[in-house]
């Protein structure tokens, strides 16, 4: 439940764009894109706790 919050207030708005294994511990690294532009937002790992979000500009 927490990691999902902190996704919200991180990457906002998304739909899972891949999913790979983590490379830390080989559990689920999710891709994430935004719903609406399809403009690719960040990646996170719950099994980690970590999240990316992807500045492009």
């Amino acid at each position: 439940m927490y990691f999902d919050i902190l996704l919200d207030a991180i990457l906002g708005e998304r739909e899972i764009f891949h999913i790979i294994e983590c490379p830390v511990c080989h559990y689920e690294e999710i891709y994430y894109e935004d719903a609406k532009t399809k403009e690719l937002l960040g990646r996170a790992c719950s099994n980690c706790n970590f999240v990316q979000k992807f500045d492009f500009k």
